[in-house]
């Protein structure tokens, strides 16, 4: 499939404003976070020097030229869109440092006939691919960045400190309610003890999957789980699915999806734990299942010694809970993209369907999922029926195929008998072909996988307006 289903825990971008939700795609000029990170304690006193209108013409104690020559209300912009990526050294895939006015001089990565600015400026616009990640910045500090590099990107002193983001929740295991009880992790060929080693060439966008025969005896469920994070300097995102369909205990290589694979959970840079409530638990699987955790690495920067074992830790029921969780996909297969044009798609699910319901569909999560025409993606109910008041579930007005995300929905939203439920997802196809729906990754998708309780409600069909 490609990079098929994806979702996270995590990392991306999107315009519905989730509670938890948090951006990533750290891989280009200028990646988003939600939260704005400082620099190091060894490069604080490089990074506040410079305001609006002044140059700088100073030396640090030891004669040389001060690092940051920034304005403050350009600093402050890049540290709250750009530093959690853009730090020194680089993480999530991130290809290079943005703490001072010298890195926005030096020539871009993806273009070096011109400077960091210069992409910069052209990427804060790019409606198609857009940095940060979703157009994710709001427009005042988007428009402080393109002034001031429309004014020739002029250096500046600032004696105030940058903004402190202050501690945010803990994200890993240690900070999970529960003791973890299963763990996948990338790992060596056929070598659960060792890394994956990363290549230093040839992984600037590598998807590899790491695939695991169940260890569970018995149909269990998750109650939480949370990131693993190894090594975060070529760590993109990952996804754990589900899958009847076998494969190889500890094989590793490239990823070929089955279609009854399913999102188990996710991760992606600013992605936080998973915690279910206190009676429900997600449909974990069982002895006869395999699971497939797909990893997305950009070693951009060439490191050599990227040895990585990042994944996934999960929490177990004791017992089982009281509600059942699983995956409802909404959508549409029914995908044909003209060549040089634009389409937009809708699948329905249908009020005949819902009727058959014998109380409603709580949702907890939506898990969008489309490939790298997207142009955005979103689902409404309609109440009672298609010509029915709407509530909207999602709506991702830029989709950026780097970021994708999960989006918890707290509170829950009901999905009542008779409700109808419309998934449109829009698309721009450059290539002189036609695009259709498929598994790979330059074929397209239209899906809104929703984790929704009791699953039992749903039966053995998971899915509805697909056709």
């Amino acid at each position: 499939m490609g990079a098929v289903l994806w979702i996270t825990a995590a990392a991306g971008c999107g315009s519905n404003e989730p509670a938890s939700a948090e951006p990533d795609a750290c891989e280009t000029d200028c990646a988003a976070t939600g939260d704005a990170t400082t620099a190091s304690d060894d490069d604080d006193d490089d990074d506040d020097d410079g305001d609006d209108d002044d140059a700088v013409d100073e030396s640090g104690d030891d004669g040389e030229p001060a690092a940051d020559g920034l304005p403050c209300n350009v600093r402050d912009a890049l540290y709250e869109h750009c530093m959690p990526c853009h730090d020194d050294p680089p993480v999530f895939g991130a290809p290079m440092s943005l703490l001072g006015y010298e890195d926005l001089l030096l020539p871009a990565n993806s273009d070096p006939a011109r400077s960091v600015h210069e992409v910069v400026a052209e990427r804060l616009v790019d409606t198609g691919n857009p940095m940060p990640p979703g157009a994710d910045m709001d427009d005042d500090d988007r428009q402080v960045l393109l002034d001031w590099i429309a004014a020739g990107a002029p250096s500046g002193t600032c004696d105030e400190p940058p903004m402190d983001p202050g501690d945010g929740p803990e994200v890993g295991p240690q900070a999970l309610p529960c003791e973890p009880t299963q763990t996948f992790i990338a790992h060596a060929d056929g070598e659960d003890d060792e890394p994956f080693h990363v290549p230093e060439v040839g992984a600037d966008n590598l998807y590899q999957c790491f695939t695991f025969r169940s260890p569970l005896t018995e149909p269990t469920q998750a109650t939480a789980w949370a990131p693993i994070v190894d090594d975060e300097r070529v760590l993109h995102h990952w996804i754990l699915y589900r899958t009847p369909t076998e494969q190889v205990d500890g094989g590793v290589g490239p990823c070929q999806m089955p279609s009854d694979a399913v999102f188990v959970a996710g991760w992606a840079p600013g992605g936080l734990n998973f915690e279910m409530p206190e009676n429900v638990g997600l449909e974990l699987g069982g002895p006869d299942d395999y699971y497939i955790l797909q990893v997305h690495y950009h070693n951009t920067a060439q490191y050599p010694d990227a040895f990585d074992r990042s994944g996934v830790a999960l929490c177990t029921a004791d017992e089982p809970r009281e509600e059942t969780a699983g995956i409802f996909t909404l959508g549409s297969v029914g995908i044909n993209i003209p060549a040089g044009g634009s389409a937009s798609v809708q699948g329905t699910c249908p009020s005949w369907m819902t009727n058959y319901l014998t109380e409603p569909l709580r949702v907890i999560a939506s898990f969008p999922h489309m490939h790298e025409l997207g142009t955005s993606i979103r689902t409404d109910i309609m109440r009672g029926g298609v010509n029915g008041p709407i509530d909207n579930l999602l709506d991702v007005k830029v989709w950026d195929f780097e970021g994708q995300e999960f989006y918890p929905h707290d509170p829950e939203v009901l999905i009542e008998p008779g409700d109808a439920i419309r998934t449109t997802c829009a698309y721009d196809n450059p290539y002189d072909f036609d695009v259709t729906f498929g598994e790979e990754t330059e074929d397209e998708m239209c899906f809104n996988f929703v984790m929704v309780y009791p699953i039992d409600l749903v039966g053995e069909s998971r899915q509805c307006g697909l056709l």
